[in-house]
């Protein structure tokens, strides 16, 4: 048996679901072949070019997004049941792989990517949809949801009638998170922590962030914690966060970049709380970790970045900012009221995403068979 996956790095969750998939593969079932595609940037220099906007927006001008979301809600204009751009890369991996599931991670390799993959291997090819998003509503793109998909594999119930709602009978099903194995072993963070708080401010992979502004807003809060900056893969931020660290002894300040699965597992179980922009994939691994998770919604919040938030206020989990100052207006509050931040501690404790790694992984398979007994 084959596995494709379909993925892009034009956001972190995507390139993530994809690598945890083929992980988890690879640990259940080490007899299937599996592949890893970055379609969109290897098909075409028309993609790749969209991906490039998007990180550099991402890094840049946030409040583009705004724009920039909306124009790729028109996709279907340039996919009209089949793909344009980058369709000959697609035929030529497509035979030379031959998958028996094809799956899409990302929103843009789903609606014209299905039908040409089933037009040039046939209908028996299943085509699996794994949304890595946590909420419906505004922001949740219409390129998810295309006729071709033989599951639709969702995150949570608001997904499910997402879907059931914007396509009445397409196959959907709520599978749960599937993240790397090092946070299934891992297992949640504690109820309470001992020691030095420790407050970790995220960032992608691609970098984005504005942790110098929010450093110089934690200082008066040196020796009540720790502090842990994520610097992805950018060197250059790295150099500059040490460099302020250097200048400012009086606070603990580490500047790590990109971290693996296991070193960022752990983070999750030793953080007092992660402030990070609202990406879908950092929302799915504090809610698996328990992590309390302070949104931070720098520069502009990009419409994909409503969801995550919506899903937590309804479980009253939701904590944001929207300038550095209010970070330290939040850690104050929650450092001259302990009994309430626990209580929020409690709740992710409570609210907790799971799911079981073996059961996602035989439905995966158990769909490549439907085909041939139906």
């Amino acid at each position: 048996m084959k596995v494709l996956i379909y993925t892009s790095s034009g956001g972190t969750a995507h390139d993530s679901a994809a690598e945890a998939i083929r992980h988890w593969l690879a640990r259940e079932r080490p007899n299937i072949e599996v592949r890893v595609d970055q379609v969109l940037e290897r098909s075409s220099s028309t993609y790749r070019g969209g991906v490039e906007l998007y990180n550099w927006i991402q890094r840049r001008r946030p409040w583009l997004h705004q724009l920039y979301w909306r124009a790729m809600e028109l996709e279907d204009l340039i996919k009209p049941g089949t793909v344009l751009f980058g369709r000959r890369y697609l035929i030529r991996q497509l035979r030379a792989f031959r998958p028996d599931v094809l799956i899409s991670t990302h929103p843009h390799t789903n609606r014209g990517h299905f039908d040409l993959a089933k037009r040039v291997l046939g209908p028996q090819l299943r085509c699996i949809t794994c949304c890595t998003e946590l909420e419906g509503g505004f922001g949740f793109s219409r390129n998810w949801l295309s006729r071709r998909t033989d599951l639709f594999w969702a995150l949570t119930a608001e997904v499910v009638q997402e879907v059931q709602r914007r396509r009445p009978g397409l196959p959907v099903e709520c599978l749960g998170p599937l993240l790397y194995p090092a946070y299934h072993q891992a297992g949640p963070a504690a109820p309470a922590l001992d020691g030095l708080l420790l407050l970790v401010l995220g960032t992608g992979s691609n970098g984005a962030n504005n942790h110098l502004p929010l450093l110089e807003q934690l200082l008066p809060f040196a020796g009540q914690l720790a502090v842990v900056a994520l610097c992805g893969r950018r060197p250059a931020v790295q150099q500059q966060v040490q460099a302020w660290a250097a200048h400012n002894p009086a606070l603990a300040v580490e500047a790590l970049g990109y971290q693996g699965p296991a070193a960022m597992a752990d983070l999750y179980r030793r953080a007092w709380a992660l402030v990070s922009r609202p990406g879908a994939r950092t929302a799915t691994e504090a809610l698996f970790m328990a992590c309390p998770l302070v949104f931070n919604h720098y520069g502009t919040t990009m419409p994909q970045e409503l969801l995550a938030p919506r899903y937590f206020q309804a479980r009253g989990l939701e904590v944001s900012i929207r300038r550095p100052e209010e970070l330290a207006t939040l850690v104050g509050r929650w450092l001259a009221d302990p009994a309430g931040y626990g209580a929020l501690r409690q709740r992710f404790q409570q609210q907790r995403l799971m799911a079981d790694p073996a059961q996602i992984v035989g439905r995966l398979v158990q769909s490549s068979l439907e085909f041939w007994t139906t």
